[in-house]
């Protein structure tokens, strides 16, 4: 079994320029449309806590009508919904979206730290950290990612924004992310 533990900083990005993309498409043979943490580290990820962003004056957002309830999280799994949630609620997606299931595992200000499973690479956000293991060319990625009220994110195909932290919950918004041209 071989694993692959990948983080990102502004060294790796240097690092991912100089050639890991080459050793990244010959670890499972696939290319990920692009990838925003893609540098092999000989560490263990470690989930950072959530820290709020400074902001000048924070601007109420209006409240959605959540389509989904802690209860009812299983109506995300298509990746299109608005969902309630709270610190341990696990929404699970179909893995045709290269995500199988996306966890809370922190709320903070206007931030949210989502851990999820899956199988893309392409992940958007803050305090990315990814994990792939492979075996048989088979290839499993972990990781955790934070976005916040002002800084949306993205997990394989699934757009992700915050759109209200309130107390112990928070209303995410999923949408299939719209592929590129290219």
């Amino acid at each position: 079994m071989r694993t692959t533990t990948i983080a990102s900083s502004p060294y790796a990005r240097l690092v991912l320029a100089a050639g890991s993309v080459t050793a990244l498409l010959a670890g499972c043979g696939e290319a990920p449309a692009r990838s925003f943490a893609a540098v092999p580290v000989s560490r263990s990820v470690t989930l950072a806590p959530v820290s709020p962003s400074p902001s000048a004056t924070p601007t109420p957002a209006p409240v959605p009508s959540p389509s989904a309830t802690p209860t009812d999280l299983a109506g995300c799994r298509d990746g299109d919904c608005e969902a309630r949630v709270r610190e341990g609620d696990a929404i699970p997606i179909d893995p045709r979206l290269g995500v199988d299931e996306i966890t809370v595992v922190g709320l903070r200000g206007d931030a949210v730290r989502l851990a999820f499973t899956g199988t893309s690479t392409v992940v958007d956000g803050v305090n990315i950290s990814i994990s792939r293991s492979c075996y048989n060319d088979r290839c499993r990625v972990r990781g955790a990612v934070t976005i916040s009220t002002s800084r949306p994110g993205r997990i394989g195909d699934v757009d992700l924004r915050l759109a209200q932290v309130a107390g112990d919950t928070a209303v995410l918004v999923l949408k299939p992310a719209t592929r590129q041209g290219g």
